[in-house]
């Protein structure tokens, strides 16, 4: 009786299953989905597993302390770094700058850092730099002695922050199996774990032709002294002298006859550059060609063409002219208005007009006529002249030698 009743079911599904199933089923192929940079992996992990606890340890194991260099600025802060597997940096450049105003650098361009710690996640592995960003205590900094005069803690830190920060890898979905190698190649937008010096790891970090200049032995204006050296080596010879009010530190390279360079330094930067070669021909650069961050470290290339100078550029002839003149004694104060002539004798009255009065002394009388309420300056005079002999008159005798008179 039952299986009466199925038969119509049976029969009706029979009828309709031609119709429903006879078309192809289309399935979405995902092997071919090309992952978005977000997500995306280098082409030599994509399509490996998860990572295993094995290959967890030895990664671990070659990584824990392992010395590198840094390629870029890494500030301190718990915000740290985030690295995308595809090579992206976050937060920008801007911002990083902005935490090393505030906390300062863990590691400038070309210093030697460490990894002081390695933790694999699900998706991401994190890096502790130079001791990580987050103050790290002992079981011991809690116990404390005492007696009669209080507690006192047993151990103290001395330092209240590490030096360092965080560090993440962050991979698309999860993280993928991988050897030492493919993990340091990974980490190489940021460190570089390749044997070599400090000095070629931060001139790797400069642009092209500051590097060129560098490894050409070339000194250029705006350079630090770091890179001096780096360039030229350490001078052989150096004086400190100043131009007016700068002070200024000289480098000396190389003695007569052969090549001589003198590299000038104001407040660690160089301002001026003269090259004497042999045959006596003189170079000198003064037009700033680099420009170096002070607090970052990082270095950036000039515009020839652009109108910037060096900062700190010695004092040109006007400015010269103009210290010399702010450095001359005040004048005297003086009555004499504007326009009036010097005065002849050192003390005497001017005036504005030759014939004013008191505009000049009064010469000493040198003629035959007394002053007024003086007596003659000689008793030698000059006999005035007759004027209708034009002979001179005999000069009058005094009165007390006056001759007596007679009677006629």
């Amino acid at each position: 009786m039952m299986w009466s009743r199925s038969v119509p079911l049976v029969l009706a599904m029979a009828m309709v299953s031609p119709f429903v199933f006879s078309g192809d089923v289309k399935t979405i192929d995902t092997s071919n989905k090309q992952p978005t940079a977000k997500n995306a992996l280098p082409p030599e992990l994509q399509g490996r597993p998860p990572v295993t606890k094995q290959t967890r340890l030895e990664l671990i194991r070659t990584m824990q302390a392992e010395f590198g260099f840094a390629k870029k600025l890494i500030p301190k802060g718990e915000k740290g770094l985030e690295l995308m597997s595809t090579g992206q940096i976050s937060p920008d450049d801007q911002s990083v700058a902005m935490q090393v105003a505030t906390y300062g650098p863990a590691a400038k361009p070309g210093d030697k850092l460490q990894i002081t710690d390695v933790i694999i996640k699900n998706s991401e592995i994190v890096f502790d730099i130079n001791g990580g960003s987050k103050k790290k205590g002992h079981w011991y900094d809690h116990v404390q002695v005492g007696g009669g005069g209080g507690m006192v803690p047993v151990h103290q830190e001395k330092g209240a922050n590490n030096p360092g920060c965080t560090l993440a890898l962050v991979f698309p979905k999860y993280v993928p199996e991988m050897t030492a190698t493919d993990l340091k190649k990974l980490l190489s937008p940021l460190i570089d774990f390749t044997v070599k010096s400090p000095t070629q790891a931060y001139i790797d970090t400069l642009p092209p032709k500051l590097k060129q200049s560098i490894e050409n032995h070339q000194a250029l204006v705006g350079m630090n002294k770091e890179m001096v050296i780096d360039a030229l080596g350490r001078p052989p010879k150096r004086i400190r002298e100043s131009d007016g009010e700068v002070d200024y530190e000289e480098w000396i390279y190389g003695a007569p006859p052969a090549d001589v360079q003198f590299v000038r330094f104001v407040n660690e930067e160089v301002i001026r550059v003269e090259h004497i070669q042999v045959g006596g021909e003189k170079v000198v650069k003064t037009a700033r060609e680099v420009k170096v961050n002070a607090v970052t470290g990082a270095a950036t290339v000039v515009d020839p063409n652009a109108p910037q100078t060096a900062s700190a550029q010695a004092p040109s002839e006007s400015s010269q002219a103009q210290t010399a003149e702010a450095k001359k004694p005040p004048k005297a104060p003086t009555l004499r208005r504007p326009g009036e002539e010097v005065e002849a004798q050192k003390g005497a009255a001017v005036g504005k007009d030759a014939g004013e009065l008191g505009s000049k002394p009064i010469p000493t009388s040198t003629g035959s006529e007394p002053e007024w309420g003086t007596k003659p300056v000689s008793s030698t005079t000059t006999s005035p002249t007759n004027p209708k002999t034009n002979s001179p008159e005999a000069p009058l005798p005094d009165e007390g030698q006056l001759p007596p008179l007679t009677p006629r």
